[in-house]
């Protein structure tokens, strides 16, 4: 059986910034939102005849947890359509690529909106366990004394932030980010910068050439 080719008909995207700078007080829903909305502006594509968006996002927005939910509402995308979001660290936009050609190949539809977003900047910090237990118990306390007591039990390291940015993006298994992996794969595979600046550039190219 002959599979349908999946065509990317257009694509957009924000700026990338430094963590903290420019874009810190967009969240990845409104991130999304802007390329959304840039897409369907500049293709003039009509949203009715999407049959799902599919994005990738590694720190899902506590306030927004299928982040690719929210970006589809906000952007005008018609509520009966589907949005789902999936998590491959570094590669959850290609992810939502991959899953929209399994189901377009699987009969599941065959017009997506497909992409990433992402705001380092906007991860939480947060408490350890055990600070969290103290607050819980504090919220429990009834009386003055009680209170008081639960108070007392704080402690200033408590209130040392665990970074959500670094736990999540560090493996658990082998204690290592991306980027540590990523120098440790190409030390041990012999990949040159001179190589990956080339692959680089070469990914540009094709990309203008197709366009």
């Amino acid at each position: 059986m002959k599979t349908e080719r999946l065509v990317i008909v257009d694509g957009v995207r924000t700026p990338f910034a430094k963590m903290g700078s420019e874009l810190a007080r967009a969240g990845a829903d409104e991130l999304g939102r802007i390329a959304v909305n840039a897409l369907l502006t500049r293709t003039g594509f009509d949203p009715n005849l999407v049959d799902e968006v599919i994005f990738g996002c590694v720190a899902q927005p506590i306030d927004a947890a299928n982040v690719a939910r929210v970006i589809a509402l906000r952007s005008g995308i018609p509520e009966r359509v589907p949005a789902v979001t999936v998590h491959r660290n570094c590669a959850s936009g290609f992810e939502s690529l991959t899953q929209a050609y399994e189901k377009m190949s699987a009969g599941k539809g065959s017009t997506f909106i497909v992409g990433g977003a992402e705001s380092m900047s906007q991860v939480p910090l947060f408490f350890k366990y055990s600070t969290a237990e103290k607050f819980a118990r504090l919220a429990k306390a009834k009386s003055l004394g009680q209170k008081i007591g639960a108070l007392a039990a704080f402690r200033p390291a408590d209130f040392q932030p665990r970074i959500g940015l670094q736990l999540g993006l560090t493996d658990p298994v082998c204690g290592l980010n991306m980027g540590e992996t990523a120098e440790l794969l190409a030390r041990e595979l012999g990949i040159s910068r001179e190589a990956q600046d080339r692959f680089a550039v070469d990914s540009h190219l094709k990309a203008v050439a197709a366009r």
